[in-house]
């Protein structure tokens, strides 16, 4: 919240304010990615989120049963550290715009506590920071070669 999409990015323009560059803003960027650990670490560790409860047809994998019964009480613990993954993509949004997203990868792994087994898991989520379009020129010509294989590329031509 704390944070807008030029914070987190250096972007170099040419003179027709073509964009020619675009570079991370490292301090800002390391700085959220030490942050948001720590943050979701405390989170864990509150007694209140780590305890819960499923009614027990749940666990017994029918659909007739399921959220059925008395609660079974579950404890989770963390299982290690936080790791994160900064992680920057760049896909299509049209003939001459490109969507540009920034987002944190969260591993973590944790244990879950039942009266009947201990289950670690490894829980994965992505955290989006940053996200934009940028728009270049239109192109004079359009082409759509999806699909076009090496055997039937003579047929476009024809």
């Amino acid at each position: 919240a704390n944070y807008e999409y030029d914070d987190l990015l250096n972007i170099t323009k040419d003179e027709q304010g073509n964009i020619k560059f675009i570079g991370t803003n490292i301090v800002t960027v390391n700085k959220i990615i030490s942050d948001i650990p720590v943050n979701i670490q405390k989170e864990l560790e509150k007694s209140s989120n780590n305890n819960f409860s499923i009614r027990l047809g749940s666990f017994l994998g029918s659909n007739l049963f399921a959220g059925r019964g008395p609660n079974v009480n579950i404890k989770m613990e963390i299982a290690g550290n936080l790791e994160t993954d900064l992680r920057s993509e760049f896909k299509t949004a049209g003939i001459n715009q490109t969507l540009h997203r920034i987002y944190l990868e969260i591993k973590c792994n944790v244990i879950i506590l039942t009266p009947f087994e201990t289950i670690e898991e490894q829980i994965v989520n992505q955290a989006l920071l940053a996200e934009g379009v940028i728009v270049g020129e239109v192109p004079n010509s359009y082409y759509n070669l999806e699909g076009i294989s090496h055997d039937n590329a003579i047929d476009i031509i024809e």
